[in-house]
């Protein structure tokens, strides 16, 4: 049964599927779709039921039922997505009650090596790299999950060692929000224990290298002059740094949600996919395409959802700073994305800190004595 864990979380925690219909073709990602799917029913059957994850449950019916009532594309292509996203909720919830801090941590660490990888032996004439993720946005956000479940690393060296490698990694991305959350990472880590403070180290080591040796790297000429005008002593670039920020996507359509705040305009329809929408990219923010394709009440769940697990999470900031990291992380990431439902690597981290952060409550709970 371990092995076919192991199996799954490979599929899930380094984007295996994407990464299979990118690179090998249709064929490869079909199987290894059907693989994931297939195994994730497989280990739910074979396991002791664990009681659903309503809330997941919950959000899954009202997004897909609401934006399904105005959706006019193909038929076939909706009910495929909201039967993968329910078959993997369900079925999720079994491999992260089996899985621990360590054995996610090490599987999407080697996820954020994928990235470096990727960049030195692989690289480009884009200049930014995605590893296993494809996409380099994407991949900044798994190696700030890496990043963040080092924390529980009690041998000060290896957590130095790693984090260096990771942060490494995140800049080959190039990602704006990777650079912005590593920084929210390291405070909120520093609050809940000082010592976390040496982590710093690491960050600054890093960029201080890639700085250094940026010459042995491809990467993205403008990107990467505007990201050294952070460090650097010449004036920032903040033209560069601002250009095609996510604010400015958002505003595209304030008018569509604003006009259609009830029920939304349908499925997919902030994905820059159907055709009554002139928009060509996609609205990059979870929330907003929640409440632009399915309406209000779907917005609302999104927002009670994340803050819960936000808040849940400092109840254990000073025993475990790694979950109040991973909730920050998973919020940053909803912010500059609009892929969600169909983004299994977010899915599996939410649920498996939404285990988390409620069994550990529970288990307190219980501690409590009750004098009769």
């Amino acid at each position: 049964m371990k092995l076919l864990k192991y199996f799954l979380l490979t599929l899930i925690l380094l984007n295996m599927t994407s990464f299979s219909l990118t690179v090998l073709g249709s064929g490869a990602g079909s199987l290894f779709s059907a693989l994931l799917f297939g195994c994730t029913l497989l280990y739910y059957f074979l396991n002791t039921k664990p009681k659903p994850q309503l809330i997941f449950i919950l959000l899954g019916l009202c997004y897909f039922l609401i934006s399904g009532l105005k959706y006019s594309g193909p038929i076939r292509e909706f009910f495929v997505d909201a039967i993968k996203y329910f078959i993997f909720i369900v079925g999720a919830v079994s491999i992260a009650k089996d899985t621990n801090r360590k054995e996610i941590g090490w599987i999407i660490f080697i996820g954020a090596m994928s990235v470096l990888i990727n960049a030195v032996v692989f690289s480009n004439a884009y200049g930014r790299y995605g590893g296993f993720y494809i996409n380099p946005n994407r991949a900044g956000g798994a190696c700030l999950l890496a990043f963040s479940l080092t924390f529980y690393l009690q041998k000060t060296y290896l957590k130095l060692f790693i984090q260096l490698l990771i942060v490494i990694a995140g800049i080959m991305t190039l990602s704006r929000t990777f650079i912005l959350m590593l920084l929210v990472i390291n405070l909120i880590a520093i609050f809940a224990n000082k010592k976390n403070s040496i982590s710093l180290v690491a960050g600054s080591v890093a960029i201080v290298l890639v700085l250094t040796v940026s010459s042995l790297f491809n990467l993205n000429t403008v990107r990467f002059s505007a990201f050294k005008s952070i460090f650097g002593s010449e004036e920032m670039e903040t033209k560069t740094i601002t250009r095609g920020s996510r604010n400015e996507t958002w505003a595209l359509y304030t008018d569509i949600i604003l006009n259609n705040p009830v029920t939304g305009i349908g499925y997919n329809g902030l994905h820059g996919k159907q055709a009554n929408v002139n928009i060509k990219s996609g609205v990059h923010n979870t929330f907003l395409m929640a409440i632009g394709e399915s309406g209000i009440i779907t917005f609302l769940l999104f927002i009670i959802l994340y803050l819960a697990l936000f808040f849940r999470s400092l109840k254990h900031i000073k025993s475990n700073p790694e979950y109040t990291c991973i909730a920050t992380v998973l919020i940053s990431f909803l912010l500059v994305s609009h892929n969600y439902f169909d983004n299994y690597l977010i899915l599996f981290f939410s649920i498996w800190l939404y285990d988390q952060v409620k069994s550990k409550s529970e288990y307190k709970i219980s501690q409590i004595p009750v004098k009769l």
